[in-house]
């Protein structure tokens, strides 16, 4: 017995050292972390002659700044950070041309329209830009059309999908049905179809005639600049490409057709054009010098990802939450020389409460504001966007559905198939409203609808009051419909077609700072508290058995939202 517990208190010693050592070690990485990466973000490596700038399409260009040391990828750049350095490149002396890799392109369709607006820029320089890809898709031969001269390999297994389009969405009633699962959907708006798939085997007629419009309408923008950047009539291009000719296909069908400039390798390619200094945008980016000294400014802030009213547990989430965004927001109205500000909404929407937060944040700016739009400001995406003086769009971007809708899944019938008996002690009316095993009642669901009623109202009464329009004309292009860019000019969403540049060219124009101003991003910190605690709490607890044997310790385990069910109501804008 004794020697058991002298065992037993050993191996809890040896357990508790090495969880020691691997926090310490952890520490240590993290400083190293820091030290390279201050070192190499300041460290700015001169630009050789006659380079030409490479773009990986494959490489994420994402429509925020975070501010991370432990970002690995230094030379990382966002969306407008890449834009910016192609604009610059055209006048730099240094820089010979432009190439760009197609293969796994991430950029969205109005991400490219700007892009494209952008390479037309620098072509005025008269510096060629190159295009590469083995394989092509509608969007990867888009951004082709761009080039001065675009090359694929002369190989039959290169890939070539250049088609009208397709989309396939999963409905899921029949299974939820089987499992036990009965989501109630409760939306205002007969176009807020979201969370359909859950209680419909199949699409409704107002979201196929909605998605169709949309599809239809991106597909001819498609086909009409990809004929107008090649000089190709478009009657035909759209025959070719309907026709199926082009799917399944290898480069050659390209190449005979016209939609390429030739058929090579990259490797004979460069040699024949002499190309020998290769610079990735990234690195150029980073050698580039910020006019910080300047006295006019314009603040570039970023609405990117889901709106949510608390931050996300994973602190690499992509999200938009009231206190991030005021901060960013404060910091650009309290410098004195930042004259007006520009704010990026890429966002699809989320929580209401945490919309409304935002929007009178931005309502009380004293500065002018204006919305650049990128792929998607959709619910309170755009709700956010209504709190601008104006609002500039792509062609291609997603804009409106203004709607509410409530997602409330009941589990009742699930619990009893698997054995379980749930009990529940309720005091007062409506108490268990969002009990996730308590049948839906027509009079719960009233209760909901007119909770979602009075947001829906006051969506409206917003966007009226912010775009200036009549609320019975609101009303005609909400009901959780939505709208291209294009369309959203036409009905009064939004104020001018453009992309960020032309926002920040508007801005400027708008404050008479002409040419003499500079550009400045206001980042997120990123929170290096929730960061350290996602990393060692795993490691803490599974490398010490005394963490394990305190009572406290299991109840904050359990707690916690990771392992942990919580009832969920979920309303998005």
């Amino acid at each position: 017995m004794i020697l058991l517990k002298w065992f037993l208190d050993f191996l809890k010693f040896v357990v508790r050292e090495i969880s020691s050592m691997i926090i310490k070690f952890i520490f240590l990485l993290v400083l190293l972390v820091l030290a390279f990466n201050y070192f190499t973000k300041n460290k700015k490596a001169p630009i050789e002659k006659k380079s030409y700038l490479k773009i990986d399409l494959s490489k994420e260009f994402n429509e925020t700044l975070v501010q991370s040391p432990f970002d690995f990828n230094s030379k990382g750049i966002n969306f407008y950070q890449l834009l910016k350095s192609i604009k610059t490149s055209k006048n730099d002396s240094n820089i010979q041309g432009i190439i760009l890799f197609l293969d796994d392109n991430t950029l969205s369709r109005s991400q490219i329209d700007e892009l494209g607006e952008t390479l037309n820029y620098f072509k005025t320089s008269n510096k060629p830009i190159y295009s590469y890809g083995a394989m092509l898709d509608n969007n990867s031969l888009l951004l082709s059309s761009y080039s001065t001269e675009s090359l694929m390999p002369p190989s039959a297994s290169t890939v070539v999908n250049i088609t009208g389009y397709n989309k396939d969405i999963p409905y899921f009633k029949s299974l939820t049905e089987k499992i036990g699962i009965d989501v109630n959907v409760i939306h205002v708006g007969d176009f807020k179809t979201y969370g359909e798939n859950y209680t419909r085997n199949e699409m409704s007629e107002e979201n196929r005639s909605d998605l169709k419009r949309i599809l239809d309408k991106s597909y001819s923008f498609f086909v009409n600049n990809l004929s107008e950047n090649l000089s190709a009539d478009s009657n035909n291009l759209n025959n070719i490409i309907l026709s199926g000719q082009l799917m399944g296909e290898s480069s050659e069908i390209l190449k005979n057709n016209h939609l390429i400039s030739s058929l090579k390798y990259w490797e004979d390619f460069k040699k024949e054009k002499e190309i020998e200094n290769i610079t990735d945008i990234g690195n150029y980016f980073s050698s580039l010098k910020e006019n910080i000294n300047s006295k006019n400014k314009i603040a570039l802030i970023y609405a990117d990802g889901e709106i949510n009213y608390t931050a996300s547990k994973n602190p690499t989430a992509s999200t938009i939450t009231p206190d991030k965004f005021i901060s960013a927001l404060e910091k650009a109205s309290s410098d004195e020389t930042i004259k007006g500000i520009v704010i990026r909404v890429n966002s699809p929407g989320g929580s209401a409460l945490a919309s409304d937060i935002i929007y009178n944040s931005i309502k009380n700016v004293e500065k002018p504001v204006y919305i650049s739009i990128g792929s998607v400001a959709a619910s309170g995406g755009y709700y956010i966007s209504t709190a601008g003086k104006k609002i500039f769009a792509d062609k291609n971007s997603i804009t409106g559905s203004i709607g509410v809708v409530s997602l409330i899944p009941n589990f009742k019938q699930l619990t009893e198939k698997v054995g379980v008996n749930m009990n529940d002690i309720s005091l007062g009316k409506f108490a268990d409203l969002y009990s996730l095993t308590t049948p839906m009642t027509p009079e719960r669901k009233e209760k909901i609808y007119n909770s979602n009623l009075k947001v829906y109202h006051e969506f409206l009464n917003r966007v009226a009051y912010g775009r200036n329009l009549p609320l019975e004309e609101v009303e005609k292009i909400a009901q959780g419909k939505v709208w291209l860019g294009e369309e959203g000019l036409n009905n009064g969403l939004v104020d001018s077609l453009g992309g960020i540049n032309k926002t920040i060219d508007s801005l400027a124009s708008d404050l008479s700072l002409k040419d003499d101003y500079s550009v400045i991003e206001i980042p997120y910190e990123e929170d290096l508290k929730a960061l350290f605690e996602s990393t060692l709490f795993p490691i803490q607890s599974i490398f010490s058995l005394k963490y394990f044997t305190e009572t406290k310790n299991i109840k904050t385990l359990i707690d916690r939202e990771e392992i942990f069910f919580k009832p969920l109501l979920y309303m998005s804008f």
